[in-house]
């Protein structure tokens, strides 16, 4: 293999597939196949131009009718098909016959995964309870759903096409309580799919309406695209074969290339703004007429890093990557603990509207992946990412120290420059006595320059305050100090009460409300600082 295949192979597998849900009816009308056919190709031709940096994967039951349809097509088209089955697949044949039945056994064979759908719901002894929560599990985790739909509303709580349709639009999935509130995003794509004996008998066969908002759809898919193309242009040197733990690394290696690139983008900033101060009061004070030349630069230099900025979003990218590594951190956390709760069930609700991506991203990459064989998380995680935050809590005090120090420095220069320059003027300048020391043009030259010392370290001061405030030390100090306490109180109880359950629950929700606020704070300080 050519090395550059291989590292080409390690960047795919940190990127975040995209899922293209399928729900539809099973009794299709012989003349309307191609047409149908012929529009789900349009719809996915058209989404893999639309994002050409992401890879692409139907889920679908693989039931008879509109299932199988789009799973052949989607093969014929070079992309994946991912099976969720609502019960084994020997219980689940016995519901097909003649060539259905061998689609599913080939089709089946073909399928890059074959899962058994989870029970959403509250459980109930009939199949199509078990049919519903296969719909359900698609809805929740594809990021758009195909709809081969007549367009008739079907029952609440039903296991049709209608209703799974509405699982999707307005998360009608009746959950379990204490559940967090949780938006299921993304629009529904309905190929019309008329049905002999219906009101729909009439309507043109292929023809397509979206549903939900389309935009914010368009979003989703926009910045997960984005963020794939990002992992191809930092290919990481990790290969993971679990998806968890490859994307965990891909977004914590991109993370740390943005935030040094907005970081090198504010020294910029606080940079061209204290020449800018320093040129102006020599130019002013000095009368160094050419220093207005280095102010009309540094003017340009700050509108070009700040057009360049916007272009960019380093920042945005540094912190959305950050909450993607740590929710696939905490997502890796449950796995270990042999929880099968998913972190975007459980994700803060400011999160599921701010970044809407990151949480779609985490069901992707969630689909099909088991709890694995379960670990004890006291030394696994407990005590690790106790020992991570006591390290990080102290190297954040440093630099907060550090800080402290040179703003200090900076200020006690500049009252002394202004004791000194008080001084000057009672003293030398005769400002009580009325007589001077010196001649007129010596006092002028003298006043130049503590104005010049005087705006220079207020200018140094500024660069300091923007740089280390930019960085919202206090605020990372405080959640460091929080995760602490959370992870030693956690070893107590653990030491008491062993690993239980909802225990460990609450310390991953605990993770994620910590992200969430250290999200919300960044993005608060940039506003503030017009970033």
């Amino acid at each position: 293999m050519d090395p550059g295949d291989k590292q080409t192979m390690k960047s795919e597998t940190g990127k975040i597939p995209v899922i293209i849900g399928v729900t539809g009816h099973r009794n299709l009308r012989e003349r309307d196949l191609d047409d149908l056919k012929n529009s789900v190709r349009t719809g996915l031709e058209s989404l893999r131009a639309k994002y050409p940096h992401s890879g692409f994967a139907v889920m679908t039951c693989l039931a008879e009718g509109a299932d199988q349809l789009c799973a052949e097509t989607a093969l014929e088209m070079g992309f994946e098909i991912i099976t969720v089955l609502p019960m084994p697949v020997d219980e689940y044949s016995e519901d097909f016959e003649g060539d259905a039945l061998r689609k599913l056994k080939e089709l089946t064979g073909k399928s890059s995964k074959i899962l058994i759908a989870p029970h959403k719901e509250p459980f109930r002894e009939d199949r199509d309870y078990l049919y519903r929560q296969a719909g359900i599990y698609i809805a929740e985790h594809c990021h758009i759903l195909f709809a081969l739909w007549d367009g008739v509303p079907g029952e609440e709580g039903g296991c049709g096409t209608a209703s799974i349709v509405q699982v999707k639009l307005r998360n009608l999935a009746r959950e379990t309580a204490g559940e967090q509130l949780r938006r299921t995003y993304g629009a529904v794509v309905q190929i019309v799919t008329p049905r002999e004996g219906s009101g729909s008998a009439d309507a043109k066969a292929g023809e397509v309406i979206v549903h939900g908002d389309e935009s914010i759809s368009d979003r989703i898919l926009r910045d997960t695209d984005n963020y794939n193309k990002d992992c191809m242009k930092n290919a990481s040197d990790v290969a993971e074969d679990d998806k968890i733990r490859a994307v965990y690394a891909a977004s914590d290696r991109l993370s740390i290339i943005y935030d040094i690139w907005d970081r090198r983008v504010l020294i910029g900033l606080s940079a061209c703004a204290t020449v800018l101060t320093m040129a102006f009061l020599l130019y002013d004070e000095a009368e160094w007429h050419w220093m207005i030349l280095l102010c009309g630069a540094m003017v340009i230099s700050l509108f070009a890093i700040n057009i360049f900025t916007k272009l960019t979003r380093f920042n945005a990218r540094y912190v959305e990557y950050r909450v993607m590594a740590e929710a696939c951190r905490v997502q890796t956390y449950l796995r270990t603990a042999g929880i099968s709760r998913e972190v975007s069930d459980i994700m803060p609700w400011n999160l599921q509207v701010a970044i809407p991506w990151v949480v779609r991203a985490v069901s992707a990459i969630t689909t099909g992946e088991n709890t694995g064989e379960k670990k004890s998380i006291l030394d696994t995680w407990i005590l690790e990412q106790q020992e991570y935050h006591k390290k990080a809590l102290k190297k954040a005090e440093l630099q907060l120290s550090r800080n402290d120090r040179m703003v200090t420095a900076a200020l006690i220069i500049t009252i002394a420059t202004y004791v000194a320059a008080l001084l000057f003027e009672v003293v030398c300048c005769g400002m009580l006595s009325g007589t001077s020391m010196f001649a007129p043009e010596m006092n002028d030259a003298v006043r130049t320059g503590f104005k010049l010392c005087m705006g220079i370290f207020s200018a140094v001061t500024i660069f300091a305050n923007n740089y280390y405030g930019r960085l919202a030390l206090p605020n990372v100090i405080d959640d460091h100090r929080k995760m602490v306490m959370l992870y030693e109180e956690a070893e107590h109880e653990i030491a008491d009460k062993g690993e239980d359950e909802l225990l460990l629950l609450r310390i991953a929700e605990d993770e994620l409300y910590e992200n969430a606020n250290w999200y919300a704070y960044q993005n608060k300080h940039d506003e503030g600082l017009g970033i």
